[in-house]
């Protein structure tokens, strides 16, 4: 797909029926340009459901070059933006979503927090990033903790339970707190236990 100025790719994404606007999405992900991904994000802000859904689940399969931009769209825009910005953020499991995630469980829009939630149970996925989880949730006061833990129990009570066991040992915490590397090892597919090693055990019994 040869680049093409945001607005002429918006105005094609914007005529076509349903099935031509989903293999279009696809192919704006698969073929991602700055105009493309500015696309992309702007779809997020439009009302259609479905083409915002459409857009996150294509926003997630780019990873880092997107992350930051998703990030900053979880503090501005209406609902519903805020709310696919963050469902894309979960389908993407990166650890270093998890913090500001937590933050917007204090949002006053409903659908937003579920949204929060949802995308808090799938960065629990991997191991790393129920540490960053874990540690977004021990900076909460303790009342706001216990609000925390009982969004993510009514969705997945095993990732409830093991949050709540690693609030309770907090020793890991620590060596999780690593935000460059908390990217890299989701991304790169490396566990946790083979980047810290002993390390982690080191510093766990300190």
């Amino acid at each position: 797909m040869n680049p093409k100025d945001t607005t002429r790719l918006w105005e094609e994404l914007r005529h076509r029926d349903p099935d031509e606007k989903q293999e279009w999405i696809r192919q704006l992900a698969e073929q991602p340009t700055a105009d493309s991904v500015d696309v992309l994000l702007d779809v997020l802000k439009q009302e259609s459901w479905y083409l915002r859904d459409q857009a996150a689940r294509a926003l997630a399969t780019l990873g880092e070059r997107v992350v930051d931009r998703l990030i900053d769209m979880l503090e501005f825009g209406l609902w519903y933006t805020r709310s696919s910005a963050a469902s894309a953020l979960g389908r993407m499991g990166l650890p270093v979503a998890a913090a500001p995630l937590v933050e917007l469980l204090h949002d006053p829009n409903r659908t937003v927090r579920d949204a929060a939630r949802d995308s808090l149970v799938q960065i629990c996925g991997n191991e790393m990033g129920a540490f960053a989880v874990a540690g977004a949730v021990r900076e909460l006061p303790e009342r706001a903790q216990r609000f925390a833990l009982d969004g993510l129990a009514v969705r997945d009570a095993a990732v409830a339970d093991h949050i709540q066991a690693m609030l309770t040992d907090p020793s890991p915490l620590a060596v999780a707190d690593r935000r460059p590397l908390a990217r890299a090892v989701n991304e790169d597919g490396v566990l946790w236990d083979d980047v810290v090693g002993d390390e982690g055990a080191k510093q766990g019994s300190a």
